[in-house]
């Protein structure tokens, strides 16, 4: 599949629509599975769950995702299936800027000493940071 075909459609990150919680973690199964049925879906979903959400609720999730340009329907009949039309990449980074901006007033810092405090982080992530951050520092001369 092309990359970012809502980004060739001329929907920036700023026109993309904002996601709910169940919408998020929709989109997360979507981009590990697609191209996705939606009853596998509503297994995948359902099977994270004490209390399970019906096929009418999913169709419903799904329908505002495809209104919000995040998904794409394939295929008909029986044989629909989902698929993104955001990479999961551009639209982790567009989660993310919304968080960053309505919880840390836009300061990355904040927000990595947020999770730095929070105790998190394992050494090896620790250890990937810091190469992060020095490949980072290396690339700004």
């Amino acid at each position: 599949m092309p990359t970012d075909v809502v980004k060739k459609a001329g929907m920036s990150d700023r026109n993309l629509p904002a996601l709910s919680p169940a919408e998020q973690a929709l989109m997360d199964r979507i981009w590990k599975k697609q191209p996705v049925a939606a009853s596998d879906l509503l297994g995948l979903v359902n099977a994270d769950r004490d209390e399970p959400i019906t096929r009418n609720t999913l169709q419903t999730q799904l329908s505002r995702l495809e209104a919000k340009g995040w998904i794409a329907r394939e295929g008909g009949g029986r044989s629909i299936q989902y698929r993104a039309l955001v990479s999961e990449k551009r639209g982790r980074g567009r989660i993310l800027k919304e968080l960053k901006q309505r919880m840390f007033g836009g300061s990355a810092l904040s927000m990595m000493r947020c999770l730095v405090e929070d105790g998190g982080f394992s050494k090896n992530e620790i250890s990937e940071l810091r190469k992060l951050l020095e490949e980072k520092k290396g690339g700004e001369k």
